[in-house]
């Protein structure tokens, strides 16, 4: 894998030069699921855009554990680079119907059918793919069907970026309003003093929350964020001049959004994104 040396090498691969054409794919994400309209999310809490509808497809809710690729429905459209090449994001933009952060990840497993009033632990498994070092891997239990009204506590065990198994993460409330309401995405800490997951091998709630709905478990790696301040204004990012550099995107990235909103309305999205290959 090289590195991109200086802006005329970058400049050269954005138009075109070098290995491989340079990448510029677009999402589109209105504000509905399977055709009916999506919930609201909650102001100030992480909403997942997984199966909203439009470019690209709405995804489905995984029934078993599996490690989704560009090829995914719901997957951000990509190509993977070959002959040894690499993936990075230069550029990145977004608006909307309102406003908030869209946060751009790489969607490495996911698992979903798992019972909310279920108080024994429930299995995760599965092997990571992508970022398999686990470092700055997060992990999100995610609402598919809503869930009980009673509140409780859910904790994972899980594999460090050091690879010591049996860690247990930080107590975070799922169930009640606002963390039990369709595509909630609700971060699980992780234990004082680590910074990323290899693998979870399950998920625990204290007690039912009264309704089993449909929730599941979603490891990701953040790639970007961009901030939309209004309803139509435009949202940039270039991570060729600014913070925090040029992210590299994994091979067969499933690249998937987040959306943390300033209102409880539900969004409408459209947005782009600049890669190139070398």
């Amino acid at each position: 894998m090289a590195a991109i040396t200086d802006l005329s090498d970058l400049i050269s691969l954005s138009s075109g030069g070098g290995s491989a054409a340079p990448q510029n794919p677009w999402f589109f994400k209105q504000a509905r699921i399977a055709g009916a309209a999506a919930t609201a999310p909650i102001a100030g809490r992480p909403a997942s855009l997984w199966r909203y509808d439009g470019a690209p497809a709405g995804g489905a809710v995984p029934t078993t554990v599996e490690a989704p690729t560009n090829a995914t429905v719901g997957a951000i459209p990509i190509t993977s680079p070959g002959g040894g090449r690499e993936l990075f994001l230069t550029q990145a933009w977004a608006t909307g119907l309102v406003g908030g952060t869209l946060i751009l990840y790489d969607r490495l497993l996911h698992i979903g059918g798992l019972d909310a009033t279920n108080a024994s632990p429930q299995t995760v498994g599965g092997t990571l793919t992508r970022y398999t070092d686990g470092a700055g891997n997060f992990v999100m239990a995610e609402i598919y069907t809503i869930i009980g009204t009673t509140a409780r506590n859910i904790t994972m065990s899980y594999t460090d970026q050091d690879g010591n198994s049996g860690q247990t993460s930080v107590a975070a409330q799922i169930g009640a309003t606002g963390f039990r309401e369709v595509t909630r995405a609700i971060y699980l800490p992780l234990a004082s003093g680590d910074t990323g997951v290899q693998a979870v091998a399950s998920v625990d709630l204290d007690a039912s929350t009264g309704t089993a709905g449909n929730f599941g478990v979603t490891v990701g790696h953040p790639l970007a964020y961009i901030g939309i301040g209004t309803s139509g204004a435009p949202g940039w990012r270039d991570f060729v001049t600014g913070l925090p550099g040029i992210p590299t995107v994994g091979d067969d990235a499933c690249l998937s959004l987040l959306w943390i909103p300033v209102t409880t309305t539900v969004p409408e999205i459209v947005g782009g994104l600049g890669i190139v290959e070398k």
